[in-house]
């Protein structure tokens, strides 16, 4: 019987493993900025424990980061240059490095707008029927829309069929996150009356201190969105105060108040990842609309699981650059599948690193991958139908929407 060096033993590698012995002790367990924000605003945090019915009329208090008012009305802010809706790239950009947020005009057409609303409260509207519904606790969140409408699927491209604003968008967002930037997800966000307000967040969760974004968010406004309906609680330039803090190893002191965005529906507002924000609190009988489309550094992982949760026929019919942004381009760092992407760059449409045609072989059950191979190995086995050789020779061929094993699965070469 082979005796196991007591080194590998679980009780002695704990017993030489106390915080001050670990490597990298410090870095991993880095609880900052977000501690020092809470220790010294604890108000962001801690909503009063009041049930959804007892919130009653909105009234602007100061000091209470949920009951808030707008910039241009907000004592604090009223007389400092806040974002405001335009199509003036010069603007955003200044907007964005100094707020950490801007606004895009009339990044939907009205036409585009209803088409959006129409789809989201149909979509809200079945789900409950179905008994389905996401409720959140300031409303209901449709997940996962890419599956749920074709204009879902054109919203995530930005494409100017549906995002007259589309090129100004991407633009924006590449100057942000640089070339290559990927979808995290697609999210309708409904505010009802009676919600209960969000705890102010960061939605970049990790480098905190990066001197750039790692993530933006693109909120859609499909309702006008103001104080009174739940605008998006936010603290304008918090993105700096927060990032600099933790560079500069110092705790986060005291915030300047929130106040609730406003945009009129057909604003695009994008988010640094890093700006404090949250939702805020219907007041109204009509329900409030924003469309949430998180974008990220191809190597961070999403938040919908989109190789598992999007529909065959969805995968069937995406462009490039859709698949693209789900993810379904591998590089040689992450998103491989079974090896398949190594080599690769993640461009849109590159074959070298296209991935869709492993999850439709697996929908329609011919996905056979590679097993236990050996010198012994049956000729059988050796010949088999595996879907990485099918894909891999239709890469080499070129991609020219070449089979890759079952009818109706190729490889896309353009949209």
């Amino acid at each position: 019987m082979t005796t196991v060096p007591r080194e590998f033993d679980p009780a002695v590698i704990e017993a030489n493993s106390s915080p001050e012995d670990q490597m990298y002790h410090a870095e991993v367990t880095f609880a900052e900025p977000m501690k020092s924000v809470l220790e010294n605003n604890p108000e962001i945090y801690f909503v009063p424990p009041k049930r959804g019915s007892e919130w009653g009329t909105w009234e602007f208090r100061p000091g209470s980061y949920y009951d808030t008012t707008t910039g241009d009305k907000h004592p604090a802010w009223r007389d400092k240059p806040l974002p405001r809706a335009t199509r003036d790239i010069a603007q955003l950009r200044q907007d964005m490095l100094r707020w950490g947020y801007c606004k895009i005009e009339d990044a939907l057409s009205a036409d585009q707008v209803a088409t959006i609303r129409q789809r989201v409260m149909e979509q809200a509207e079945g789900e409950r029927l179905a008994g389905i519904a996401q409720k959140t606790p300031s409303g209901q969140n449709i997940n996962c829309c890419v599956n749920k409408g074709r204009c879902f699927e054109l919203l995530i491209e930005q494409h100017p069929s549906m995002v007259q604003g589309g090129p100004l968008v991407e633009q924006l967002v590449s100057e942000a996150l640089g070339q290559g930037w990927i979808c995290t997800s697609l999210i309708a966000a409904i505010s009802l009356q009676g919600g209960v307000p969000q705890a102010l967040h960061q939605d970049q969760g990790n480098a905190p201190d990066s001197r750039s974004p790692m993530s933006v968010n693109v909120l859609t406004a499909i309702s006008d969105v103001d104080e009174a309906n739940g605008g998006t609680l936010l603290i304008p330039g918090s993105h700096r105060i927060l990032s600099d803090a933790v560079r500069e190893g110092r705790p986060v002191g005291k915030l300047p108040p929130a106040i609730n965005l406003d945009a009129k529906a057909g604003t695009m507002i994008i988010t640094d990842g890093r700006l404090l924000h949250a939702t805020g609190i219907n007041h109204t009988n009509s329900p409030r609309i924003v469309m949430l489309n998180g974008m990220q550094k191809p190597w961070m992982r999403q938040q919908e699981n989109w190789m598992l949760s999007v529909r065959p026929e969805v995968l069937q019919r995406a462009s490039t650059k859709l698949l693209h942004r789900m993810g379904y381009q591998a590089t040689t760092g992450g998103q491989t599948n079974e090896g398949h992407g190594f080599g690769a760059r993640g461009l849109p449409g590159e074959a070298a690193g296209a991935t869709v045609a492993f999850r439709l072989a697996a929908d329609a059950g011919d996905y056979i991958r590679v097993g236990e191979l050996g010198p012994d190995s049956s000729k059988e086995d050796l010949e088999a139908p595996y879907t990485l050789r099918e894909v891999v020779g239709a890469a080499r061929a070129g991609g020219k929407s070449a089979p890759v094993g079952i009818t109706g699965i190729r490889i896309p070469s353009g949209d």
